[in-house]
C-alpha cells in the first residue's frame, strides 16, 4: 500500500527535475546567442569599411593617368580580353544599324519626292491657268480692236456638233439672259465665226461658216467685187467663193470681208471673214470660183463675241450740189 503511494511521487520529482534542467538549459543557451550577435555585426562592418577604403584607394591611385598606375596591367588585361568582343558586337550590330538607317532614309526620300510632286503639279496648275487666263484676254483685247465700233456680250465655247449631225455648230455659256437672239453675227478676234441659229435662257448655238448651210456676202477688198461665200462641212472651214461679176478676177492672197446684212442679221458688215487660197476660172452665169482659207480656224475657237447691237447711227450728210 505504501510502496504503491511513493510510486507516483518520485514519477513526478523525475518530471520536474527534468523540467528544471530544461528550463536552465534553454536559459543558458539564449544569453550565448545573444552575446554573439554584435561581433557578428561588427565583423561584418570591418569587412565593409575595408572594401570601401580599397576602392577609395584604387580610385585616388588611377586618377594620377600616369604610366606607372598599378591598375594599367588590370586595365590593358581587361581591354585584351573585352575589347574582340565589343569589337564583334559592334560588327554584328552595324548591318542591323545600317538596315534601320536605310529605312529611314527611304522613307524620308519618299514623303519628300510626295512633296515635290505636290508642288509641282501646284505650279503647273498655276501655269496652265495663267496661261489660259492670258490667252482669254488677249481673245478679248482683240474682239475690241476688231471690231470696235459694235456692242458686243462675250462668250465661251462648251460644246461642238457631234459628227453625228452633220453639221457644223459650237454651244456658247451666253443666251437670252445676256441678250443673244437668234441671227445675230458672232465673231472672235481673227474674224468672223457664224450666226446664232438657236437660243435658250444661258446658252446659244452658232452655226459655223464652214458648214455646208452656211451662205455668206463677202466683199472683196481690193476691188470691192461682191459675192457669196459657203462652206464645204469639212473639218477645216475650208470656203468656196463665186463673184457675181462674171468679168471678176479675183487674185491669191485677196481678203474677204462680210458685205451685210439687212438690218445687220444674221451678218453685220466689215467683218474678215479670210483669205482667197487658189482660183478656178467659171463658165456660167458667175464668174471665177475661189477657194477661201479662212481666218478663224474652227477646231481653236475659246472666247467669241456676239454682236448684240450696232453702233448708233450717226446722222448723215447730205451732198448739195453747188450751181453755176
Amino acid at each position: 500500500m505504501l510502496k504503491d503511494l511513493g510510486s507516483p511521487s518520485r514519477s513526478t520529482s523525475a518530471r520536474s527535475s527534468t523540467s528544471t534542467r530544461s528550463a536552465f538549459r534553454s536559459a543558458g543557451e539564449t544569453p550565448l546567442r545573444s552575446a554573439g550577435t554584435p561581433r557578428e555585426v561588427r565583423r561584418r562592418r570591418s569587412v565593409l569599411a575595408l572594401v570601401v577604403l580599397a576602392c577609395f584607394t584604387l580610385i585616388v591611385l588611377d586618377a594620377r593617368r600616369s604610366a606607372g598606375s598599378p591598375l594599367e596591367p588590370v586595365r590593358e588585361a581587361a581591354a585584351a580580353v573585352f575589347g574582340p568582343l565589343e569589337s564583334t558586337a559592334t560588327s554584328a550590330r552595324q548591318p542591323v544599324d545600317d538596315l534601320r538607317d536605310r529605312f529611314a532614309e527611304m522613307d524620308r526620300l519618299k514623303s519628300e519626292n510626295e512633296k515635290l510632286k505636290q508642288e509641282n503639279e501646284d505650279l503647273t496648275r498655276q501655269l496652265d491657268t495663267s496661261d489660259y487666263a492670258r490667252s482669254r484676254a488677249q481673245e478679248l483685247d482683240k474682239l475690241l480692236k476688231i471690231a470696235p465700233q459694235y456692242t458686243m456680250t462675250p462668250a465661251r465655247v462648251i460644246g461642238i456638233g457631234s459628227a453625228q449631225t452633220f453639221s457644223h455648230t459650237l454651244t456658247i455659256d451666253a443666251g437670252t439672259a445676256d441678250g443673244v437672239r437668234t441671227d445675230m453675227t458672232v465673231l472672235n478676234g481673227t474674224g468672223l465665226v457664224g450666226r446664232v441659229v438657236r437660243t435658250t435662257q444661258g446658252t446659244a448655238t452658232v452655226l459655223l461658216i464652214g458648214d455646208r448651210n452656211s451662205t455668206v456676202g463677202g466683199r472683196l477688198n481690193s476691188t470691192l467685187a461682191l459675192g457669196f461665200v459657203s462652206g464645204r462641212g469639212d473639218v477645216a472651214g475650208t470656203l468656196d467663193y463665186k463673184l457675181v461679176d462674171p468679168k471678176a478676177r479675183p487674185k491669191v492672197g485677196d481678203r474677204i470681208v462680210t458685205w451685210g446684212s439687212s438690218d445687220d442679221a444674221p451678218y453685220v458688215p466689215g467683218v474678215p471673214i479670210g483669205v482667197v487660197a487658189s482660183v478656178t476660172p467659171n463658165e456660167g452665169a458667175l464668174g471665177s470660183t475661189a477657194t477661201i482659207k479662212p481666218y478663224v480656224d474652227p477646231t481653236r475657237i475659246d472666247t467669241v463675241g456676239v454682236v448684240t447691237g450696232p453702233p448708233a447711227r450717226p446722222p448723215r450728210q447730205q451732198l448739195t450740189g453747188k450751181g453755176n
